[in-house]
């Protein structure tokens, strides 16, 4: 059998436009009709960076109350101000950069909202990425599409979660592969799920970028496509 390459950007759009699955796959146990967007890079106050758990829970629980019927979510190629700290900044001729273009899709949902494989996958990626605005607990899976790969990453998951796989572990699609975890175990984040399509892991073993560098998004934009083209849904 031959070995498997990676997909490339517009054989991933291809194949996920021709292929697409509803988000149900990935919250079977949790109830929503509708999928609500929220732009937070336009519509949290300029005054404010959000950058404590209970502010932005409290947002985040405004909005899910005047739609209970949604799965929240947001986040692919908006900039963070959440990340205008000095962990994530370069300095660029005489001024700085902060790297806060996000690459992958939040669904903001409870701790302990269990998390289901959308596809068949190896595990490649289990670790506790244990550092502040970090994912936390991260498990990233290798899925092969008629011998063609890419990865899907989970970040903010319990760290209960790791503890049920081993790295190179097989899971099926439809498995519960993990748990939503909250502010004290997640990289200190009020609970979500960060969801990232990769098609090219770049050689990481523990961790993958979850934000870019504004002047190199056309780079990752091609690493790191839209998640939503995976699902039926729009948001």
């Amino acid at each position: 059998m031959p070995e498997s390459s990676l997909f490339s950007s517009e054989e991933f759009k291809n194949f996920a436009t021709n292929n697409a699955l509803s988000l149900h796959d990935l919250f079977p146990k949790i109830s929503f009709s509708k999928v609500l967007k929220i732009d937070m890079e336009s519509t949290l106050p300029p005054d404010s960076n959000y950058d404590t758990v209970t502010e932005l829970g409290n947002f985040i629980v405004k909005i899910q109350i005047k739609n209970p019927d949604a799965l929240l979510a947001n986040g692919y190629l908006e900039k963070r101000r959440f990340y205008t700290t000095d962990a994530y900044k370069k300095v660029v001729g005489k001024g700085v950069e902060y790297r806060n273009i996000h690459l992958g899709t939040d669904f903001w949902v409870v701790a302990q909202t269990p998390i289901h494989a959308l596809y068949d996958g190896k595990i490649v990626i289990l670790h506790d990425n244990n550092f502040p605005k970090d994912y936390g607990p991260t498990l990233v899976l290798e899925h092969t599409i008629s011998s063609k790969k890419f990865y899907t990453l989970y970040g903010h998951l319990s760290r209960e979660s790791l503890s049920f796989h081993k790295k190179g572990n097989i899971v099926k699609a439809g498995e519960c592969i993990g748990f939503i975890g909250d502010a004290k175990e997640n990289g200190g984040w009020a609970p979500h799920l960060h969801f990232q399509v990769i098609l090219n892991l770049l050689g990481n073993s523990e961790n993958f970028p979850g934000v870019a560098f504004p002047s190199e998004i056309e780079t990752w934009k091609k690493i790191c496509p839209n998640p939503s083209l995976l699902f039926s849904e729009d948001f």
